[in-house]
């Protein structure tokens, strides 16, 4: 029988109570071991700051209708579980289901080198089952991340093997805990396609993958055919509300719609109110996670998406993630 709970930094929910998500977000990010570092978080003061920005964040998305967010920031990207426990106890304030992740980002750390893909996938599985780094805190979720590294073939472990054994491993940890793969990729090389080849040769099913940042390209036949795969497509990056920038990326999201594959895209942002590098939001933007809800959302409902498409897009692609992913733990 499939597993339909899923694990949210405030304990398990029906999959069916995840209601509208946001499929790729960050509370936080940076790298591994910021905490320790001066300047960054080493205050009472600063640290509250973090909260505060996350919960005020969470309170404005709720308020435009989003549910839960998919938090996908594994330990060398900078996740943090005092800021989880913390987000946490405040669930009152916000309302917002939060889904962690175990998993990789992009330079696969020195410390997987010497692991074989079966001892990766034990260490994600403890993550999922167990908690991560000792907490009660159960990932829901596991995040790749192929980007320009995966490129790199020559010498001695060369990043594209390490990817590959990560991928390996994150396929046997899915299969045995039952969670959902989220990936991200870089969509102007094509890079989906090679992951879903080794999530095949695991025994995958596909429908539990999503390959994310594909809005990244406007390639329809890449898009498609990631689909047709049986992939969720994750358009997952949105950061501006120009006009011409909603009106680019919203083309993408309703060119799937039109191609009949509303149930497998997600919508998100890529974005953090309380991150280290690359969208610090230094203006303290609550309204950061709400530019799909407020913009991409009534863009497409304008240019012919109906109703049930945008519940597919924000609702049931997710949920099914899940459902397939329960469906293969055993």
């Amino acid at each position: 029988m499939a597993d339909t709970t899923v694990n949210t930094i405030h304990g398990p929910i029906e999959v069916a109570d995840l209601g509208r998500t946001l499929s790729h977000e960050h509370l936080t990010n940076g790298v591994s071991g910021m905490e320790r570092l001066p300047g960054f978080m080493d205050t009472p003061e600063r640290r509250q700051e973090m909260v505060d920005r996350c919960v005020e964040a969470l309170a404005r998305v709720r308020r435009s209708g989003i549910d839960s967010i998919i938090d996908l920031t594994p330990f060398d990207l900078g996740r943090q579980l005092w800021l989880f426990e913390a987000v946490a106890e405040c669930h009152a304030e916000h309302g917002v289901n939060v889904v962690p992740a175990t998993g990789v980002y992009r330079w696969v750390p020195p410390v997987y080198f010497t692991w074989d893909a079966d001892e990766v996938a034990d260490y994600f599985v403890r993550d999922i089952e167990e908690g991560i780094e000792g907490t009660g805190i159960r990932a829901g979720i596991i995040k790749l991340a192929w980007d320009l590294e995966a490129r790199l073939t020559e010498g001695r472990n060369p990043p594209r093997a390490q990817l590959e054994k990560m991928a390996r491993g994150a396929a046997r940890a899915a299969k045995a805990a039952g969670v959902p793969i989220s990936c991200h990729t870089l969509a102007t090389d094509q890079l989906g396609t090679p992951l879903l080849d080794i999530f095949e040769d695991e025994g995958l099913d596909l429908r539990a993958v999503t390959i994310g940042h594909s809005n990244d390209t406007d390639d329809m036949t890449y898009l498609t055919g990631l689909a047709a795969r049986g992939a969720t497509v994750g358009l997952d990056r949105f950061f501006s509300t120009d006009p011409a920038y909603v009106e680019q990326r919203s083309k993408i999201a309703l060119g799937l719609v039109q191609a009949g594959y509303a149930e497998q895209v997600c919508l998100g942002h890529d974005a953090s109110p309380a991150g280290f590098w690359g969208r610090w939001n230094p203006d303290r933007r609550p309204d950061l996670w709400t530019l799909v809800p407020e913009h991409e959302v009534p863009w497409l409902l304008a240019h012919g998406a109906t109703d049930d498409h945008i519940d597919a897009l924000l609702r049931r692609a997710i949920a099914a993630t899940f459902t397939a992913a329960g469906g293969m733990k055993g």
